[in-house]
C-alpha cells in the first residue's frame, strides 16, 4: 500500500509538472536538521497550486483549489487527509505564488499578513465528489476530516499537534488537539 501511494504520489508530480504554467522545486532544512524537499506547480487554466513535501517518512501533498475555494492535505504518515474552506477574501490570491517564485525572496511585513491557522475537527467528510478531481484524487480512499480556519491560535491549556504547509511566504498549520478552557 505504502508503495502504491508513493508510486502515484511521483507520478502526480511529473504529470502535474507537465501541465503546470509554472513549477518550483527548493530544499531547506527541517526542525531536526534533515533536508525537506519542495515542489509546488501553479496551474493558472484551472486554478489548483499543488504542494508536494518530501521529508522522509512524513511525505505530505496538500492542494489550494482557487475554483472550489478548498484546502486539500494529505499526511501519508497519518492516514489521514484534511479539508478546509478557503475564505478568498483574507487567502493569498493565485499571482502572489507566481510573485513570490519570480522573486524568491520573502517579504516580512508581507508574511505576517499571510499566516493562517486551521484547527482540525472530528467531522469526516463523506462526499468527496463535490470537491474536484484533484482534491478526490488526493483524498480517495483516506479518511478525510474537515478543519476551520482560527483567526488566532488558541493559548489554553491542553494538548495540541500540527502539522502544515511552509511554502516561501505563506504557513498554513492544521492542528488538532484537546483543550480544558
Amino acid at each position: 500500500m505504502a508503495a502504491l501511494i508513493l508510486i502515484v504520489a511521483f507520478l502526480g508530480i511529473f504529470v502535474n509538472t507537465l501541465r503546470a504554467d509554472e513549477a518550483y522545486q527548493y530544499y531547506e532544512k527541517g526542525c531536526n536538521g534533515e533536508t525537506v524537499y519542495h515542489t509546488v506547480n501553479i496551474n493558472e487554466q484551472v486554478k489548483i497550486v499543488v504542494f508536494n513535501i518530501y521529508s522522509g517518512k512524513q511525505m505530505s501533498n496538500a492542494v489550494f483549489d482557487y475554483r472550489q475555494n478548498i484546502i486539500a492535505y494529505h499526511m501519508p504518515y497519518r492516514g489521514i487527509c484534511i479539508i478546509a474552506h478557503m475564505d478568498i477574501a483574507t487567502f493569498p490570491d493565485l499571482g502572489i505564488f507566481q510573485r513570490f517564485v519570480q522573486t524568491k525572496r520573502e517579504r516580512k511585513e508581507e508574511i505576517s499578513r499571510l499566516l493562517k491557522h486551521y484547527e482540525v475537527t472530528n467531522q469526516q467528510v463523506t462526499d468527496l465528489y463535490q470537491f474536484g478531481s484533484a482534491v478526490q484524487g488526493l483524498c480517495w480512499g483516506i479518511p478525510t476530516y474537515w478543519a476551520r480556519e482560527d483567526p488566532k491560535p488558541r493559548r489554553v491549556f491542553g494538548a495540541e499537534g500540527c502539522a502544515g504547509i511552509k511554502f516561501l511566504f505563506i504557513h498554513v498549520g492544521l492542528c488538532a488537539g484537546f483543550h480544558l478552557f
